[in-house]
């Protein structure tokens, strides 16, 4: 069993799933689709993601040339090992999604990439004219012919079993019922450098990208500040969130949502933004207008109690790593939320939120 555990004093844990998977694993008609798969065995968890996000459980997936990985990093009295267990059964029991919850995530890959696929300068596409291999990006067009029952299969073949468990963290945790692969699947290719390569760029549209902004005209109040902030948080902080699940995953506009705030010392402007084609610029406005002609109705006090608990495990992080994390201290006087938000109510979030977050209060911006 590929079981790595490193044991350490320090209070955090982290767990991470690799999968013999990437670039070099993607085989012709099939270029890009162990990408697309990182995404949609993130799936098999999603019930999991409000937990993730009330205890400030850190997670992410990448894929490499040679690797895939799906990660956790939280505070080891929270993300014990019976969550870890349960996590990593999820992650190898299977892919329980249906057919349109498939061709969704398949639209947020091709929006993630976008015109990587045909440009020149873009890192990936030199690796491709120097070593012959299509990279994680891969090819549109085997993307875009991939299928639900080609997903169905692949999983059964490539991730029912992880390559590696590696853990890391004062506390052990039992893998030992969790069947590993043992040897690859298929064999990586081994790319050779070449000057000459000539994979060809596919033609897709130039210049198709498109930024949308809502930038505030009207400036936050240092008093407003912490429940504008925890408002924006509940918005779009995770996959889970009302904004990023609504454009992202409903809607399938965009590979992510952007929130936040603009700090000028004393005072600050709220602004979110996504990327999408251009033929979609109209419906990511109206996505966002769709939150800011009625704002209340989009957040929930469950999730207010949420992000309220996310911020008290930030304190505790903010503890453990008072060497590295010195911003509160030269911030400090600043607009920022420091422990006012100790004091908000749900129903003064939503105030806020309502004084500030509405369609008339910003300009939108189209690049």
């Amino acid at each position: 069993m590929a079981y790595y555990y490193t044991k350490t004093s320090i209070k955090m844990t982290n767990l991470t799933i690799a999968y013999n998977m990437g670039g070099l694993f993607d085989q012709e008609g099939q270029r890009g689709i162990s990408h697309l798969m990182e995404h949609l065995v993130c799936e098999t968890f999603k019930d999991e993601y409000p937990e993730l996000a009330k205890y400030n459980v850190e997670w992410n997936a990448c894929t490499g040339y040679d690797v895939v990985k799906v990660y956790f990093t939280g505070l080891d009295k929270y993300f014990t090992p019976e969550w870890k267990r349960r996590l990593v059964n999820k992650l190898t029991g299977g892919l329980k999604m249906s057919k349109e919850r498939f061709e969704a995530e398949k639209k947020i890959v091709l929006q993630e990439y976008m015109d990587c696929f045909n440009e020149p300068a873009n890192s990936e596409n030199t690796v491709r004219q120097k070593f012959g291999f299509y990279s994680p990006i891969g090819k549109r067009e085997d993307i875009e012919a991939f299928t639900y029952e080609d997903m169905q299969a692949y999983y059964e073949k490539h991730m029912r079993k992880p390559a590696k468990i590696v853990e890391v963290g004062p506390t052990k945790t039992d893998f030992s019922a969790i069947p590993m692969q043992e040897e690859y699947v298929v064999q990586p290719m081994k790319p050779k450098y070449k000057k000459d390569w000539k994979l060809p760029l596919e033609p897709t549209p130039e210049n198709q990208k498109c930024d949308v902004s809502f930038l505030s005209k009207k400036a936050v109040n240092k008093a407003d500040y912490p429940a504008l902030a925890v408002a924006i948080n509940m918005l779009v902080n995770g996959l889970e969130s009302p904004m990023t699940h609504e454009i992202r995953e409903v809607r399938h506009l965009t590979y992510g949502v952007s929130g936040g705030t603009i700090k000028f010392i004393s005072y600050a402007y709220p602004t979110f933004g996504a990327t999408t084609d251009k033929e979609n610029k109209d419906n990511l406005v109206d996505a966002f207008k769709f939150f800011f002609d009625d704002i209340e109705k989009h957040l929930d006090k469950k999730r207010f109690e949420d992000m309220i608990c996310k911020i008290e495990v930030d304190r505790e992080h903010d503890k453990i790593f008072k060497y590295a994390n010195v911003d509160k201290i030269i911030n400090k006087g600043k607009i920022q939320i420091g422990n006012a938000y100790k004091k908000l109510t749900f129903e003064k979030v939503v105030e806020i939120a309502k004084k500030y977050l509405k369609t008339e209060n910003f300009e939108i911006i189209i690049e």
